[in-house]
């Protein structure tokens, strides 16, 4: 077993403390939901575009640059609430912020290129790296911060998009709708569907940084391997798997107890461990939903892992050791929720995959 010396001691004391504070903010936004966890992903969002722009120095981009990045990367985040009220008029379902999507505009990720050359080619200061780095960044953030909101707010629809008017028989009897399963699902076990709703976030966040707990104490206490020192020297291969075990254990477990002791499955119908009528009417795995839930808590420590090197490459390009400063011990924004804006992508799009049937036929 390695030991600590004072500096890791120190280090693992401010994490420490930083986590509980965080987790203490973070769970009444994940609770309520609606416009409380809303305004959490903007507030992260700003911060976090702010992060991107000083990244590459902090006198690198002037106003134009910064004017355009944020407008762009924020309509990104927000695309799906927006297009909702265009297509409803309304920001809500039964009185529930929803989500129906992943999905950035085509005509924006066009035009936010095209500005971007335009500024690049009017301006001998910035080059064509930069407008790489930030379109790349740009979007792969948006697509975190939107997944993070899709995962919060997918299980607030009322049900299935996707043949909604199509009826059957659920397990509680009588006659539902793909469109009203979750509604009548929440309705039968009596739970206020926005707070039973905040399930499958807590799930995907849980199985995400506990792997970095975990991770953190397996590679911090028996760590002897390196992952890959160039990127992330401090990643080890015992921390890796310590923090894969973990990470499927609790996740599980956690999914496990909401779902047999409470009733509130991580998704009704689609993901769960138990049987699904849902699935079974929509012709999907033969009802079997387990091996949904088993993937998506085997992939996160993997997928969370890949998309902490993914950020820390663009750290070691700009010789930084943090984003940022908002979370002592943890760094800025995109440190601490670089695994979970990933995580949050795949998440979203397997579970919007199954959502639609798996049908690659628009």
């Amino acid at each position: 077993m390695n030991k600590l010396s004072t500096s890791s001691k120190n280090s693992m004391h401010t994490r420490e403390i930083t986590g509980a504070i965080l987790v203490l903010v973070l769970i009444p936004c994940i609770l309520f939901g609606n416009w409380y966890f809303f305004s959490l992903i903007l507030f992260l969002s700003i911060v976090g575009i702010h992060e991107i722009l000083k990244a590459p120095g902090p006198n690198r981009y002037n106003f134009l640059i910064q004017g355009t990045v944020y407008v762009f990367v924020l309509s990104f985040i927000f695309w799906g609430t927006i297009k909702n009220y265009l297509r409803t008029g309304s920001f809500y379902v039964d009185g529930r912020l929803y989500a129906n999507d992943i999905f950035v505009s085509v005509t924006g990720i066009i035009l936010y290129a095209l500005i971007l050359f335009l500024i690049a080619i009017s301006t001998t200061k910035i080059q064509l790296s930069d407008v790489t780095y930030l379109f790349t960044i740009g979007i792969v953030f948006a697509l975190g911060m939107q997944g993070m909101l899709f995962l919060r707010f997918f299980p607030n629809n009322s049900g299935l998009i996707i043949n909604g008017t199509r009826s059957f028989t659920p397990f509680w009897g009588g006659t539902t709708t793909f469109g009203h399963y979750f509604s009548d699902y929440y309705s039968y076990y009596n739970w206020n569907q926005s707070l039973a709703s905040c399930v499958l976030f807590a799930f995907m966040l849980l199985g995400t940084w506990i792997s970095d707990v975990g991770a953190y104490f397996f590679g911090t206490f028996f760590g002897k391997h390196r992952m890959n020192p160039r990127i992330s020297p401090h990643k080890t291969w015992e921390g890796f798997f310590g923090g894969i075990g973990v990470s499927v254990v609790f996740s599980l477990g956690a999914a496990a107890i909401m779902e047999y002791c409470f009733h509130m499955p991580l998704v009704p119908g689609l993901i769960q461990f138990a049987d699904s009528d849902l699935l079974k009417a929509m012709g999907l795995f033969g009802g079997h939903a387990w091996p949904m839930i088993v993937l998506l808590a085997l992939m996160m420590p993997i997928v969370g892992n890949i998309g902490g090197f993914l950020f820390s490459l663009v750290k070691r390009q700009f010789g930084l050791k943090d984003f940022g400063k908002l979370f002592p011990g943890h760094g800025g924004v995109i440190d601490r929720f670089d695994s979970v804006m990933i995580n949050s992508i795949a998440l979203s799009i397997i579970i919007f995959l199954t959502a639609n049937g798996w049908s690659f036929v628009a």
